[in-house]
């Protein structure tokens, strides 16, 4: 066939409209009008004085949540926030001396990064 278009290389069985998309990074392309989702966790490490923690949840266009750590002084730092279409707005709460911050040991402090490849968390202290 003479007036038959040449082979799209690289589309695999894609059709001219699939192709079309493809190029404009349209392809496939899914969009929730009310985007939802709630998730959150926790980290507890009673050896390393780390404790962490978030929350937050999506409902449309409003985001709102919630995270916490324990500073270096041993602070409890909690902010609170919402986004959305009107702005981002949060509040920050301080809770001083809510852990009694223990001296590094030169041990700790010389391993820097380093891993055993093992985790412990403790739910003994939460958030």
């Amino acid at each position: 066939c003479l007036g038959a278009p040449a082979p799209q290389e690289g589309f695999g069985d894609a059709s001219p409209e699939e192709i079309a998309q493809i190029r404009a990074g349209t392809f496939q392309e899914m969009f929730d009008d009310n985007p939802q989702y709630t998730f959150n966790f926790k980290v507890a490490d009673e050896d390393e004085q780390t404790y962490i923690a978030q929350e937050e949840s999506r409902a449309g266009e409003s985001v709102t949540g919630s995270y916490s750590y324990v500073d270096p002084l041993g602070s409890l730092i909690t902010v609170t926030y919402t986004a959305g279409p009107m702005g981002y707005q949060e509040t920050r709460n301080v809770q001083e001396n809510f852990v009694a911050i223990r001296a590094s040991t030169a041990s700790s402090a010389a391993s820097t990064g380093s891993s055993s490849g093992t985790s412990s968390f403790s739910s003994k202290l939460l958030l």
